[in-house]
């Protein structure tokens, strides 16, 4: 384990030794982006550091219902929700499933949103199965579907296409903290990936801390009164909502986060060109998240300079997960060092 004095950007300070960093979930940078701290300057002088209100109050900043609208034209849904946190969003959005409606949970779910123990078949298998018993099984109540978008400790981008197979009305909740403001041209997340047929209502929560840097969650719905019913839960009623100085350097970062989104999807390609000879190495196009072998591990990297993510996950006393991810601060000289250590 790393003891780290300061937020790491492309390198890290262990000791006054400086390392190049290839962990974290920071992918498109900002926290080390000179105008996006400008930004989040003039937001604090603007608005302070916590607006002390909530947001059911007579006295409302209409910072956070523009935001709000940002964000549902990125993710082309009716409306979208502002919370503290992607997990107080994920809960608000579970609050508002009915008892007793079927269930089906992916393997992989984020707490935020998990109702039941996650399904043990590969994604694949699971989806098929979820297709079956939906289709043969018709419900009083609509059968909701559980998933996060993307699985970042495994590099896998799960392929929601069997949503089309589905005959009835389902509701599909998806959290897209590691897709949101990473995937698609314009960082609109899994959004763009998903099939729109009428029959499926979307809840698309998320985290904005991870690739858009920001202190914050959201929920954005494709149907405006589910977006409505939301807005009731305590989740939202009875939290001190996020920072404005925050939202304000969001709001006003589209420019800057286009921009680094564009560094980081050429160095993903230009990376994985250098990858060619690494078999052994797992990763999605897409995505900035590389898979090593286990022998790969963070003393063999520390020996050379370098920083990797490596711990075990969901369970804390399991084999650690050995991982290279990369961000739009990383340089060609940091790859080609990297790859050498390879």
């Amino acid at each position: 384990m790393f003891s780290l004095h300061q937020t790491p950007g492309r390198t890290a300070f262990v000791n006054e030794k400086e390392y190049l960093f290839f962990s974290g979930y920071s992918y498109l940078g900002m926290n080390h982006v000179p105008d996006f701290i400008s930004l989040l300057h003039e937001g604090i002088t603007r608005f302070g550091a916590v607006f002390p209100s909530s947001r059911i109050s007579n006295t409302v900043l209409d910072l956070y219902s523009n935001t709000e609208s940002y964000l549902s034209d990125l993710t082309q849904k009716s409306d979208t929700i502002i919370f503290q946190s992607g997990f107080t969003a994920g809960k608000a959005a579970i609050e508002t499933i009915e008892k007793d409606t079927s269930i089906f949970q992916s393997p992989f779910c984020h707490p935020a949103i998990r109702i039941k123990k996650n399904s043990s078949l590969t994604f694949n298998d699971w989806a098929n199965e979820t297709v079956q018993l939906i289709n043969s099984h018709q419900s009083l109540k609509t059968p909701v579907i559980l998933s996060d978008s993307l699985n970042q400790l495994t590099a896998d981008l799960f392929d929601f296409s069997f949503l089309e197979s589905i005959q009835q009305k389902v509701i599909c909740i998806i959290d897209d903290s590691h897709g949101i403001g990473l995937l698609g041209k314009s960082g609109q997340g899994i959004s763009c990936l998903l099939p729109n047929n009428e029959n499926i209502e979307y809840i698309i929560t998320y985290s904005l801390s991870k690739a858009l840097n920001i202190q914050a969650g959201a929920i954005s719905c494709s149907i405006k009164s589910r977006a409505d019913k939301i807005r009731k839960t305590s989740w939202y009623t009875a939290v001190t909502p996020p920072s404005p100085a925050m939202l304000f350097a969001f709001n006003q970062a589209k420019d800057l986060y286009s921009l680094q989104l564009s560094k980081l999807s050429l160095q993903k390609k230009q990376f994985q060109n250098m990858l060619v000879d690494h078999k052994e190495i797992k990763y999605h196009k897409d995505l900035p998240v590389y898979i090593l072998p286990e022998a790969l591990d963070e003393d063999y990297f520390s020996e050379r300079g370098i920083i990797i993510s490596s711990f075990a996950y969901p369970d804390p006393t399991g084999k650690k997960i050995n991982r290279v991810v990369i961000n739009a601060l990383h340089t060609q000289e940091d790859y080609k060092k990297l790859t050498n250590s390879l």
